[in-house]
């Protein structure tokens, strides 16, 4: 235990302790932070700032706003006076115009009922559609649902949604949504998501006017936690290191992994064990850039999705640990693969190996490999030679079980690539990527390149019925001209028949949710007994999709999608529940997140 002169010896009860711990912090921080009026009525007058890494710079005084009374609010086209009733739950970030849903998007839908399916929805995906979607319902602004239920007097439809936010990680988007927010509303959860947003935002001086706010009512530790933290932050160690003791006492959960934190922060020469008490936060990311430690590799699974973001934009941190942590965030679609490919960039490789990298001695493996293959290929400005490299490395990652995040990371290079006739061969992973991409014109270039050359190339011909399947997903207008259902599937000479119909059924449940013609009936695939690949789907989720489809309720569909396919993703849900997600975001009006969520799943299925 670390002795502090002004520790009692007297045995003190828990309460008793806190409330010790929390007065002595206030009362010492107060002196550096001076008077405020921050957590009490202040509206964050900030706009939104780019995402910064948490530094430790000084306190300062939080700059003086008029009353909330005078303060009005203008959010997604709702303008609303502070006083005349400012309906938080509509608060958000983004119009329709900035990719929101739009105001009506709860239209008809019970409070009651979209409160408890906001509460089941996943805060992970194995779907860049699934993420998209996800941050795009829980920032939108919109009006409310019909209260035809109240929420108990604890709940509301906002606070929920920044859970969710957090959950997610998006500290940025989370901050900004903040700044729309009277702290005054804030309940103690709430509170503290705002701290986190702003550490993770690097605006440390006002986290911790949030925190000295909450901490002399807060129950949980965490504001005890983040005491500790204000205090180190204006160098006032000997109050930090009483916290720190005063927070053992209290027989909370230890955290020794903020405690270590704590200790390297106080000047100790100590080396972090890697223990932890459970998920990588903010707090620890924040005493950690501000003690200059860097967290152990060994918790690299188990960081907040936020911490990760901050981790992989962390220049002081190892290559390979930012670039591990940002293939993890492109394989589940929470990344734009552009950071992973400018990591890949800052590998170094000598010019021999980079020359030699198709059919050359390789000696690298996994990032590095693929680090070595995008670079030849982003310094390859021959079309043919920057194709071949590029075929290269997808099959080796295919290989590593990294197919889709190649396909994701060299999707730039490949647009770049002219469609010719010496390149019919590379038209199939040329078009594949590009349509995974989203890039749907420069893909059908591809498939329209094989057709031109179908009955002189046997590639070609083959490469023509393997893109026609992503063609008919795309919409491409005519592709049905160009094969049929049936057609691809007597080419896949190399399935086994079980995994032939579960892919069969996927692209049949697809196509006819995109109402596209398949000339494939589903009584001749019934026939062939086939076992559909998932989890049966819930009746329930299924027919309540069914009916916000009918009644054309847009949020509502979207939550439901987003808990049929759960965290597995497109690549692992029934077809029936896969085609039911697709159909209804088609009809009610996300026509290209429903495409572009089928041809993901095409991808991830191994078609």
């Amino acid at each position: 235990m670390i002795v502090s002169p002004n520790k009692m010896s007297l045995p003190l009860s828990k309460s008793t302790l806190v409330g010790t711990a929390l007065r002595l912090s206030i009362g010492a921080l107060s002196v550096g932070m001076g008077a405020s009026a921050y957590a009490q009525t202040q509206l964050i007058p900030q706009q939104p700032t780019a995402n910064q890494p948490v530094t430790g710079e000084p306190l300062t005084e939080a700059p003086v706003s008029p009353g909330i009374e005078s303060t009005p609010i203008s959010s997604g086209g709702i303008q609303v006076d502070s006083l005349g009733g400012l309906d938080l739950d509509s608060i958000g970030t983004l119009s329709p115009g900035q990719g929101g849903l739009g105001y009506d998007m709860w239209r008809q839908s019970s409070l009651q009922d979209i409160f408890a399916l906001i509460e089941q929805m996943p805060v992970s995906y194995h779907s860049a559609v699934g993420n998209d979607l996800a941050k795009r319902l829980l920032l939108s602004s919109a009006g409310r649902p019909l209260d035809d239920k109240p929420l108990q007097s604890e709940q509301s439809l906002l606070s929920l949604r920044l859970v969710k936010l957090a959950e997610l990680g998006v500290y940025t988007q989370l901050d900004n949504l903040f700044q729309r927010i009277p702290t005054r509303s804030d309940s103690e959860q709430q509170a503290r998501y705002r701290s986190d947003s702003l550490l993770m935002t690097g605006k440390n001086g006002d986290a911790c006017q949030v925190i000295q706010g909450m901490s002399a009512t807060g129950k949980d530790s965490y504001w005890i936690r983040g005491m500790v933290y204000c205090h180190f932050l204006q160098k006032q160690v000997d109050q930090a290191l009483l916290g720190l003791d005063l927070l053992r006492e209290t027989g909370d959960a230890t955290d020794p992994l903020f405690e270590e934190l704590a200790l390297a922060a106080s000047g100790a020469n100590i080396k972090l064990s890697g223990k932890s008490a459970g998920r990588v936060e903010p707090i620890h990311w924040a005493l950690a850039a501000l003690s200059e430690a860097q967290l152990p590799d060994e918790l690299d699974d188990f960081l907040d999705p936020g911490v990760r973001s901050a981790l992989i934009q962390a220049e002081e941190y190892p290559l390979d640990r930012r670039v591990y942590a940002a293939e993890v965030a492109v394989r589940s679609g929470a990344l734009s693969p552009n950071a992973l490919v400018d990591l890949y960039s800052r590998y170094a490789f000598e010019p021999a190996e980079l020359d030699g990298v198709v059919g050359g001695q390789i000696s690298h493996e996994g990032p590095e490999l693929r680090a070595l293959f995008l670079q030849a290929a982003q310094l390859q400005t021959v079309p043919a030679a920057r194709a071949e490299i590029v075929k290269a490395a997808l099959d080796q990652a295919e290989t590593d079980g990294m197919g889709i995040l190649m396909s994701r990371a060299v999707a730039d290079l490949v647009a770049e690539i002219p469609h010719s006739a010496d390149l019919t061969w590379f038209a199939l992973p040329a078009g594949r990527i590009l349509y995974l991409a989203g890039q749907y014109e420069r893909a059908n270039a591809w498939l329209l390149l094989a057709r031109q050359y179908m009955l002189s190339e046997e590639t070609a011909a083959a490469n023509l019925t393997a893109l026609w399947p992503y063609a008919r997903l795309s919409g491409m207008e005519g592709g049905e001209r160009y094969g049929t259902l049936k057609g691809w599937a007597s080419a896949q000479s190399g399935l086994g028949p079980e995994v032939l119909n579960q892919q069969l059924v996927m692209l049949r449940s697809c196509m006819q949710a995109l109402g596209e013609d398949t000339r494939l009936s589903w009584g001749e695939l019934a026939s062939m007994e086939i076992a559909s690949p998932g989890l049966a789907p819930s009746a329930a989720l299924l027919y309540a999709l069914k009916d916000a489809q009918n009644g054309g309720r847009l949020a509502e569909v979207v939550l439901l999608s987003l808990i049929i396919l759960g965290e597995q993703g497109p690549g692992n849900t029934h077809s029936l529940a896969l085609g039911s997600v697709v159909e209804a975001l088609y009809s009610v009006g996300l026509q290209n997140e429903a495409r572009s969520l089928a041809i993901e799943a095409t991808v991830l299925s191994g078609i």
